[in-house]
């Protein structure tokens, strides 16, 4: 049976997403569950991991079917995950060493609770390696990244035909609202309102 360790201290204050230059980001999230058969080593994405984490957020669109959406390029990636002052965190998942998952979150504000919180973006595990357990150590180490960044919770979409990702979601004590309706306005529309007369 797998054994568990706690994650390792990692402290930085709401609202700074810059780890020290001297911290090993192996060590912030150390393996969260290991055994004979398997090794899930949770950690934040370094740099240079941009084509990792492409590979594996583009499966994930090409499964929900808008992989032809998608315009995100690896270097888009590493920019946003290393700017000065990021919004946008990530951590992956290592199976065996190697990459099988990754959870992109970044940084938003819940006016009912008056405090910045965490926003679960993606959760992504590629094909091969689902249902291993890494999208629960995914959360668990997100979990551990709000508490440690004084985030009061985390919230998320998800694709509501995806009855694992439910089950998963439950297990781990998520509530679902069922009365919300996902909206978005881009591209054209976008623009369109932009330069709306009235």
């Amino acid at each position: 049976m797998a054994s568990r360790t706690a994650a390792g201290p990692f402290r930085q204050p709401v609202g700074d997403d810059r780890l020290p230059r001297d911290m090993d980001r192996r060590a912030d999230h150390p393996a969260l569950f290991s055994g004979a058969a398997m090794t899930i080593d949770i950690r934040p994405i370094r740099p240079r991991q941009g084509t990792v984490l492409l590979r594996i957020v583009s499966a994930l669109a090409q499964s929900h079917g808008f992989l032809d959406k998608y315009t995100a390029t690896a270097d888009d990636l590493e920019r946003a995950l290393f700017a000065p002052n990021p919004i946008v965190g990530c951590l992956l998942a290592l199976f065996n060493g190697e990459p099988a998952g990754c959870a992109f979150w970044h940084r938003s504000f819940a006016t009912s609770r008056g405090r910045e919180v965490m926003y679960l973006e993606d959760l992504s595990v590629l094909p091969d390696y689902r249902r291993k357990g890494i999208a629960r150590a995914l959360l668990k180490g997100l979990a551990v990244e709000a508490k440690n960044r004084g985030f009061p919770g985390i919230y998320w979409l998800m694709m509501g035909w995806n009855d694992a990702a439910r089950a998963l979601y439950a297990q781990a004590g998520a509530e679902c609202d069922e009365g919300m309706c996902y909206y978005r306005l881009t591209d054209d529309a976008l623009t369109r309102l932009a330069e709306s007369i009235s």
